[in-house]
């Protein structure tokens, strides 16, 4: 359908991305002219300079350096060892060169954490939400009218809290993921319409650096074993397919020891093996109890409290299991997996977060019934429904947006939790 008549299609995608890429960058200023934040702390401070350091460490300090980089923890030999994966910051590279080479042209500041290089940190994390947001509509496209597929992917940006992760604290992960993902999903009915290593190449990358960024993310791989699964016996087609075709596989797993090449060498160059955890004594200390109603209503960070929308998503995800639609059933058993993992970790809340951050990447899955919710809805006779969604959907992003604009990590960090700073939140 996408590609039915290609200049016409691309011409507008294109524009609906550029109108949207104008909009994330507009949100943004308002928010920095507005609340006069330091630059540095929105984009590279705790987690998310990281997640960036690997690029002035590489690049720009002098190679011992990267044994003792800043944000990371002390490791048994007297190195230091970051935390985080390089993923993100492969990301962010090209968009880190064009920082620096403007820093040197104009005789700027050029240690990589200047003004110059923050602002790319955000435009990198805008440039790949975009791209993000236009493949999760190409990839509904594959199940749902061209209207329905746009408002979703609109929907699930301005609903949820991809929106402050990409706007308000765009050094994250979570952007990245969420379009890595995306481009995964996408992928998918790609390739089993034309089971080819081309297709399985094109697959194997972003499923990679996805896991690479998050290994949590490795769940998504379901997705791809289940699509089009909704019985024993196609199942056992499935698994016949992948045994015989079982080179592309072979493949796969290479292209995606290739992304993870950078990690291992790094790894080896501070700790001396190929292998860490490098969380060290943060790990999975609740998988015998896990915290999973902190994960959806938790009054700290509450999945269907803090992006109510999503409730919408996951009822519709389990009537497309019972209806056997959609590949529902793939997209049941990856949700229950990563709810299970995040509500084993040593803080299920996972601390500051701006509502359940660990979720964001596997929105692309829930878009897929949100947008069969919507669709069927809207194209129904039912006017009070429609009615009733439609208000339903313009709270969704106004709480959303509010939320976004008045939420402070800070608060969420240092204090315990009351409903007061809830309300603070969605008043306007």
């Amino acid at each position: 359908m996408f590609f039915s008549n290609p200049p016409f299609q691309l011409s507008k995608l294109l524009t609906w991305a550029l109108l949207f890429f104008l909009i994330g960058f507009s949100a943004n200023w308002v928010h920095r002219y507005f609340e006069q934040v330091n630059v540095r702390n929105y984009v590279m401070s705790s987690d998310m300079e990281g997640y960036y350091q690997y690029l002035p460490y590489f690049f720009i300090k002098d190679k011992q350096e990267i044994k003792h980089m800043r944000w990371a923890k002390p490791y048994e030999n007297g190195n230091k060892l970051n935390v985080f994966t390089c993923g993100v910051a492969i990301m962010q590279a090209p968009f880190f060169f064009i920082a620096h080479g403007i820093s040197k042209y104009f005789r700027l500041q050029s240690d990589g954490y200047a003004f110059v290089y923050f602002i790319f940190v955000f435009l990198a994390t805008l440039f790949y939400v975009t791209i993000g947001l236009a493949f999760l509509y190409k990839a509904l496209l594959h199940f749902f009218e061209e209207r329905y597929a746009l408002l979703t992917a609109a929907l699930v940006f301005f609903c949820t809290n991809l929106f402050y992760y990409t706007i308000i604290m765009p050094g994250m992960s979570h952007a990245y993921s969420f379009s890595l993902v995306t481009i995964f999903v996408y992928l998918v009915p790609v390739f089993y319409d034309n089971v080819s290593a081309k297709n399985a190449l094109k697959l194997a990358f972003p499923f990679a650096l996805a896991v690479l960024i998050r290994p949590t993310t490795l769940v998504i791989g379901l997705y791809f074993l289940l699509y089009r699964i909704h019985s024993w016996h196609s199942l056992r087609e499935r698994m016949k397919l992948l045994f015989q075709k079982w080179y592309l596989v072979f493949i796969m797993a290479f292209a995606s020891l290739l992304v993870f090449l950078p990690q291992m060498f790094y790894w080896h160059f501070v700790t001396g093996k190929y292998f860490i955890y490098s969380y060290q004594n943060e790990g999975f200390t609740n998988i015998l109890s896990p915290h999973i109603s902190t994960v959806l209503i938790g009054a700290r960070n509450g999945l269907f409290l803090y992006t109510p929308i999503m409730f919408l998503a996951v009822c519709s995800m389990f009537y497309l299991v019972y209806k056997k639609k959609l590949s529902a059933l793939g997209i049941l058993l990856v949700m229950i997996i990563i709810v299970y993992l995040d509500g084993s970790w040593w803080r299920p809340t996972f601390s500051g977060a701006a509502g359940y951050r660990a979720l964001i990447e596997f929105y692309p899955l829930l878009a897929i019934p949100l947008a069969f919710l919507i669709q069927t809805v809207l194209k129904g006779q039912h006017k009070g429904l429609k009615i009733g969604l439609k208000i339903g959907l313009v709270f969704f992003v106004v709480y959303n947006v509010l939320f976004a604009y008045k939420y402070s990590h800070y608060l969420w960090w240092n204090t315990d939790w009351q409903w007061s700073h809830f309300l603070r939140l969605v008043q306007f």
